[in-house]
């Protein structure tokens, strides 16, 4: 049988847990504790040249050189873990963290991140999928007035016809806007 008292407990600390830790690593992003920054590469990294280096050093060091990029991550991971924290704001939490995971997962994985780190990762977004699957009737109501078309108003041939050839200009004038911006601005590296 389902104990509905134990669940709850047992949900508050899966989220504790997450919380903590994402919040965790994401200060340390903030406050240059987790990448190899611009600047500041460790000497015996820094001295090996680049086509000899380890995916692991080299996936630091990239990741270290914009303080932007780590600000971003950083400060994403901790609102997500505190959103999902929060019982009203979990969903939106998660939904944060759900990509954020998903590419720590890939990085860690295929650039030779510690096991431990890549299990800790992957046990970080079982718990936020079990934490979705609790809720699975309030997503799947969320989602379906996302995903749910409006009922629309039956149009004659002639309307459907004028409403796609409307649809086609303005897509014309969408990629006149951005092929003119890329001229604007080019293709050279900042």
């Amino acid at each position: 049988m389902r104990n509905p008292k134990f669940i709850n407990t047992l949900e508050w600390a899966v989220r504790l847990n997450v919380c903590i830790k994402l919040t965790t690593y994401g200060m340390g992003k903030v406050f240059n504790g987790q990448f190899y920054l611009k600047g500041a590469i460790p000497e015996e990294i820094a001295i090996v040249p680049l086509g000899e280096t380890t995916s692991y050093n080299l996936a630091w060091t990239f990741f270290g050189h914009s303080k932007g990029y780590i600000l971003f991550i950083g400060l994403s991971q901790v609102a997500g873990a505190i959103l999902f924290l929060i019982p009203r704001t979990k969903l939106i939490g998660g939904s944060i963290l759900l990509p954020i995971l998903l590419n720590i997962i890939v990085v860690d994985y295929f650039y030779g991140v510690a096991y431990g780190a890549l299990f800790s990762a992957c046990f970080y977004l079982g718990s936020i999928i079990w934490v979705f699957w609790l809720e699975r009737q309030r997503l799947s109501t969320a989602l379906q007035a996302l995903l749910v078309a409006r009922r629309k108003k039956k149009r004659t041939l002639q309307h459907q016809l004028i409403w796609v050839l409307g649809v086609l200009a303005l897509f014309g004038v969408v990629f006149l806007m951005e092929f003119y911006g890329i001229g604007l601005f080019g293709y050279q590296d900042r």
